[in-house]
């Protein structure tokens, strides 16, 4: 029961795609608006399932007030262009409240929810209504984009790695959870194609539980990021990133010849480094800089003298 007027505060610390467009579909049924979305340190340190893990940190409190009875219909590409404008300004307020992780991206999806939440109904080019499940994924992946802008073009499993970085770090998360971020980025954690598969997989996973696997556990490997032939497709380009951070770190000789035979795009890897040397990723509460953060920066440092170099170098010689 709400007196005429008065907001509606539901606090929602779900993570997975459907259990957020269930609760978007309630809420527009009942014939409210989502207005805003804001995260609050509700959970304390020391409950069981926050030791060890990277669970969200706050609880979401979404606000929805009463929708206008002549709200009508509105159309996708308004409401995506909305959209985004909102995500700009929430990213910027979250940010100098100093919200990171989970945190930040579930609460900047939940306030993308307004103009979405705020017609009877969205429908698409084709005259078909747009569903909330959906408009969930384009939310999330544009919140994504804002986050990691750089990142765009990159393939599937390395915006899932360098999301994953920044939502949880280092830590042991629940599958269910990590999975929504990978449904979010286009990606099957399990399975015999998944990021958990294969002889040096990019996820690790123990019981209900997966972490992302740094270049420390990856980069030795001779073929990882090296295409197998001209036909294949492209090996990830976090897969190139672990392995020329390795080569950086213990095998600077074996840089040259490494990049010769992985000719990876080299604006790209820049960005991916410069994503993993970000200041959101940390080793469990630890203040100090994760091995691959510290890494990332060092190469950065060098990269001239390491990346660029050794690039000119190969191309000098293919040319000769």
């Amino acid at each position: 029961m709400l007196k005429p007027g008065s907001p509606l505060v539901c606090i929602y610390a779900h993570k997975t795609t459907l259990g957020w467009s269930t609760l978007v579909d309630a809420l527009r049924r009942a014939g409210f608006t989502i207005t805003e979305a804001w995260p609050l340190d509700t959970e304390m340190p020391e409950r069981s399932v926050g030791q060890g893990t990277a669970s969200l940190a706050s609880s979401i409190f979404l606000v929805a007030r009463k929708r206008e009875a002549d709200a009508g219909t509105g159309m996708e590409g308004e409401v995506l262009a909305e959209l985004d404008a909102i995500i700009q300004e929430r990213l910027g307020r979250l940010a100098k409240a100093e919200i990171s992780g989970s945190d930040l991206v579930i609460a900047a999806v939940g306030a993308g929810l307004r103009p979405f939440t705020r017609y009877e109904r969205v429908e698409q080019e084709n005259g078909e209504e747009l569903p909330a499940e959906r408009f969930l994924v384009l939310v999330q992946n544009r919140v994504l984009d804002a986050i990691f802008g750089g990142l765009v073009g990159a393939d599937p499993a390395t915006r899932f790695y360098v999301a994953g970085q920044f939502s949880y770090g280092y830590a042991f998360v629940p599958f269910a959870e990590a999975n929504n971020l990978a449904y979010m980025t286009g990606v099957e954690l399990g399975g015999p194609r998944g990021l958990t598969a294969g002889h040096n997989p990019l996820v690790a996973k123990k019981g209900s539980t997966i972490a992302l696997r740094d270049f420390e556990q990856r980069g030795d490997d001779l073929e990882l990021g090296i295409p197998h032939d001209l036909t294949a497709s492209r090996p990830p380009i976090i897969d190139v990133a672990h392995g020329v951070l390795w080569r950086a770190e213990y095998r600077s000789k074996e840089l040259k010849d490494y990049l010769a035979n992985a000719r990876p795009d080299v604006e790209l890897l820049r960005t991916v480094i410069q994503a993993l040397a970000g200041k959101a990723l940390r080793s469990g509460s630890s203040n100090g800089k994760a091995p691959e953060a510290a890494a990332a920066e060092r190469l950065l440092v060098s990269w001239r003298r390491l990346i660029d170099d050794n690039l000119f170098l190969i191309d000098d010689n293919l040319f000769s």
